[in-house]
């Protein structure tokens, strides 16, 4: 008998892309789903949509509930599942129909617990901007924290070799899930409750599989809260660096992945000093200035090996460190950094 496959779809004020998202789910080649779509108090015709859609298809399950945000909303449909396998997609995002037939083919027959593939980023109006796939390989036992996991935290200092941290278009065990009582931190106390979720579950897994598909279109949201101002961003990433050290620091990773955090962290803070171009000059180097006095930022950039980082980031770096807010603050209004 073939796996159930849960799909949970949180939704919230998307009715300019949910139906795009709900068909490619109805049309999806693998038989056996059960669609669940969790609207978290949407304001627009978004909850309408999914009553909709539940009533003409018996596989998709509408739920309304008052908003609490991405990561609880996932546990919701966590607590409602029924399927041997779990995967997540946001609902201004859409898959090719064989997406879940290639996920499921990942598991080799239940050899395999998980399964991750690429994505295919698109903009608003599904043009594509790039793909990322990654080789296919099967990770086994200590290597899935070793060597997949530590990944997702960042890149190495003098390479590109994340792998991303997001839930959607990764097969999970419900089994695993259920056991070891996993569930998603709100994004609203730390930024990315996906990398959380992940340094979780990853733990218990026994073998993994990557498979080297795209067929995840992931659709870039300029009004989401990555490409938004955010006036707490700098703080927020400060304070998710100083968690994921500490819920990392008794694993024989730590130092690996410290690096990598902290590669990630300065990224972050480039998009926070990027977004004080919509503030007033005063504003903007007084917000800058506070940053290059962080304490924990400070020392996190005299504990990297700088040296190791291309011109342009290792440029950027010395800038914190040298506390050049005057040129920080130029370089931010005109859109350098």
């Amino acid at each position: 008998m073939l796996p159930l496959v849960s799909i949970i779809v949180p939704v919230y004020n998307v009715e300019k892309y949910l139906r795009e998202c709900l068909n490619s789910l109805v049309t999806q080649t693998y038989p056996n789903l059960e669609i669940l779509l969790i609207d978290d108090g949407s304001k627009d015709s978004s909850g309408k949509i999914c009553d909709e859609y539940a009533r003409a298809h018996k596989n998709f399950y509408a739920y309304h509930k008052k908003n609490t945000g991405l990561g609880l909303t996932r546990n919701y449909g966590l607590n409602l599942i029924k399927g041997d396998y779990v995967t997540f997609v946001d609902s201004d995002d859409y898959l090719d129909k064989n997406a879940i037939s290639h996920l499921i083919a990942g598991l080799n027959d239940g050899k395999n617990d998980t399964v991750i593939g690429g994505f295919t980023k698109i903009t608003d109006s599904g043009k594509r901007l790039y793909v990322e796939k990654y080789p296919s390989k099967t990770i086994k036992k200590d290597a899935i924290y070793n060597k997949l996991f530590v990944k997702m935290l960042g890149s190495a200092p003098e390479r590109h070799d994340s792998i991303r941290p997001s839930v959607w278009n990764t097969l999970y065990s419900v089994d695993i899930i259920k056991k070891n009582n996993l569930k998603f931190v709100s994004e609203r106390e730390l930024i990315s409750e996906d990398i959380v979720w992940d340094s979780a579950y990853y733990r218990y897994c026994k073998s993994v599989q990557i498979i080297s598909i795209a067929t995840y279109y992931y659709r870039f949201n300029p009004n989401s809260l990555t490409n938004t101002y955010r006036a707490d961003r700098f703080h927020q990433s400060i304070y998710f660096f100083e968690y994921m050290l500490n819920r990392l620091s008794s694993f024989s990773i730590y130092n690996e992945a410290k690096e990598r955090l902290s590669k990630n962290l300065f990224i972050n803070v480039r998009a926070s000093i990027s977004q004080e171009k919509y503030n007033s000059f005063k504003k903007r180097y007084s917000h800058i200035k506070s940053m290059c006095n962080d304490v924990v930022l400070a020392k996190a950039i005299a504990e990297y090996p700088i040296n190791r980082l291309g011109k342009s980031q290792m440029f950027f770096i010395l800038m914190i460190k040298y506390k050049m807010t005057g040129m920080l603050t130029i370089l931010s209004k005109l859109g350098v950094i």
